[in-house]
């Protein structure tokens, strides 16, 4: 019984439960985070669907075209092989940054909300009649308002979707030039398929990297857009 009654009085006290609102602040930024990520992945899988689809089909066309285990034209499989692999690397990147970007868009939508909540109850009330767990609730809300609002512009989600889109097109474009040599190949002399070849390993060496960005400065260039607007709606 004493026990029950000293957390009882632990738990009335406004520090105490300062300190529970912010954990319960937390606790929900992750799990709404977690959601989205596990919503977005999903429709992502079935957005991709008809791609994997196409790439079996384009597979199976270039086995068909180069059914021979030898020569030039186990190299052309092998290059297909590659940029296969590549493309498939790029895509999971760029997926990456697709879901990361929508659910760290859903987190800042549901914590600016809150915060234009707790702003309104602090307003009313006034910061010095304010109880501590009101300021709680509107300092915890600007951090993670802020957190969610800032991080897609630091790790340059939008940036880096596109460029590993272009990637994927990049290497898109050269298995289907490689379905064309390979269709042609019968008919090519010896030296136009030594030349096709080896512009495709080079196409590949030259576009082979890793397009991933983190700009910290887009900070600073998003608070000088909000101060902006801000000091230009006092005027």
């Amino acid at each position: 019984m004493k026990t029950y009654l000293i957390i009882k009085n632990f738990l009335k006290k406004e520090i105490v439960q300062a300190v529970i609102m912010c954990i319960i602040l937390v606790f929900l930024a992750f799990s709404v985070q977690i959601k989205s990520v596990n919503f977005m992945e999903s429709s992502s899988i079935n957005v991709l669907k008809p791609l994997d689809s196409a790439d079996a089909i384009q597979k199976q066309i270039i086995n068909d075209l180069l059914p021979e285990r030898s020569g030039k034209m186990l190299i052309l499989k092998r290059q297909y092989q590659i940029t296969e692999e590549i493309k498939k690397y790029y895509r999971h990147l760029g997926t990456t940054y697709y879901v990361n970007y929508y659910s760290f868009s859903i987190c800042a939508i549901l914590f600016t909300t809150l915060l234009t909540v707790a702003v309104f109850l602090v307003v009313n009330k006034g910061w010095q009649n304010s109880g501590l767990i009101f300021k709680t609730f509107l300092l915890s809300n600007i951090i993670l308002a802020s957190i969610y609002y800032f991080l897609p512009n630091v790790l340059s989600n939008k940036d880096n979707l596109a460029n590993n889109m272009e990637k994927i097109k990049v290497f898109q474009n050269i298995q289907s030039d490689i379905i064309s040599v390979s269709y042609t190949i019968k008919n090519l002399d010896e030296k136009k398929t030594d030349s096709a070849i080896l512009s495709h390993f080079n196409r590949i060496s030259v576009n082979v990297d890793f397009p991933t960005t983190i700009d910290n400065t887009k900070i600073n260039n998003e608070l000088s857009k909000l101060l902006e607007n801000y000091t230009g709606k006092q005027k």
